[in-house]
């Protein structure tokens, strides 16, 4: 067919030789645009836990993302029923309610880190902080501010030092004595989903915990942007971008209530028995999100001065807060990482 148009064959054979350059080409780049789209797949799962909408992102091959997720949000749910001191399958529960002593080697070991931090913030975090949260209704659908004699019974309760931790139990001084993990199991959990994550193979993901986020790897070949929430609005103090780290916060707009024009939120003061005052948003930027989660409250009870002053002995740790006034305060490293919200993302 080719000579009848006029082809030699010697002509023919450089022409056959280049179509089939061609489609070896097209073909090939074909294959190298469908691996990658198979390699850099996006998997996303959402599902409810410790009281909030926690989402899971992994990018990789879909067979390897999909199940790595699932393992991972198994293993969140899992540990949501284990550090919930409000699930009667929690042995937290019944050590609050029975005083049975607390064995589980996992438990344990969160709890002596829960109990270094109360040290070093001299009592700023406390887990003993559950007869207060309790009283004023931050429990339940009600809150509200209690009278003076049951903040002050509730008092009597709280204190770090009502705990005995030993090397394979912990116990309290006092049956009143009852303790929330709160304030540092979120941090916990998604460190360990991030473990499974890693176990499986997922080199690049985000863990969104209601908003508390740890950046695993890279967004392909780009950090991950992650924005920090303005406490008084819907819009977004900035952003910064990250690889292989948390980015986690408190603030009084996440449980709160007014009354005669003053808000009440839920995170507590364990020497008054009130709400803190003086800060209205913090933000941690820390590798382990344990870390991140834990000193975010510690520095919101202590006040801007202080809890930054204590937030730069810890090595790696970075920190931004909100005062009252509005003005906001960061760590060095923090102040020249965030990045402008109105600025090309």
């Amino acid at each position: 067919m080719w000579w009848s148009l006029g082809l030699s064959k010697p002509r023919y054979k450089k022409l056959k030789l280049a179509l089939i350059l061609i489609a070896a080409l097209f073909g090939a780049s074909l294959a190298v645009r469908y691996y990658n789209l198979y390699r850099y797949h996006l998997e996303k799962q959402t599902r409810f836990m410790m009281d909030t909408y926690v989402t899971l992102h992994a990018i990789g091959p879909q067979k390897i993302t999909s199940r790595a997720i699932s393992l991972a949000l198994d293993r969140m749910q899992e540990l949501d029923t284990k550090l919930n001191h409000l699930n009667p399958k929690s042995p937290i529960y019944t050590f609050n309610i029975n005083a049975t002593p607390i064995t589980d080697a996992e438990i344990l070991e969160l709890v002596k880190l829960a109990l270094q931090v109360a040290r070093d913030s001299d009592g700023a975090f406390d887990i003993t902080i559950e007869p207060l949260v309790e009283i004023w209704g931050f429990y339940g659908n009600s809150p509200h501010v209690p009278d003076d004699k049951d903040i002050k019974n509730a008092l009597d309760a709280v204190g770090y030092q009502f705990l005995v931790l030993g090397d394979s139990k912990l116990e309290k001084k006092k049956d009143s004595v009852r303790i929330d993990l709160g304030g540092i199991a979120k941090g916990y959990i998604v460190r360990e989903a991030a473990k499974v994550l890693r176990k499986e193979g997922v080199k690049s993901g985000l863990i969104d915990a209601g908003g508390d986020v740890y950046a695993l790897g890279k967004k392909g070949s780009d950090l991950w942007k992650i924005g920090i929430r303005n406490p008084r609005g819907e819009d977004l103090l900035g952003y910064v971008e990250v690889e292989d780290l948390a980015v986690m916060g408190s603030g009084d707009y996440e449980r709160f209530f007014e009354k005669n024009g003053k808000r009440y939120h839920h995170i507590f003061n364990p020497k008054t028995g009130y709400p803190a005052e003086g800060v209205i948003g913090t933000t941690i930027i820390h590798a382990d999100p344990v870390l991140a989660n834990v000193w975010s409250k510690p520095i919101f009870v202590l006040g801007p001065e202080r809890g930054m002053e204590l937030v730069k002995r810890i090595p790696g740790m970075e920190a931004m807060v909100v005062k009252s006034s509005g003005e906001v305060l960061y760590t060095d490293g923090l102040e020249h990482a965030l990045r402008s919200s109105t600025k090309n993302q």
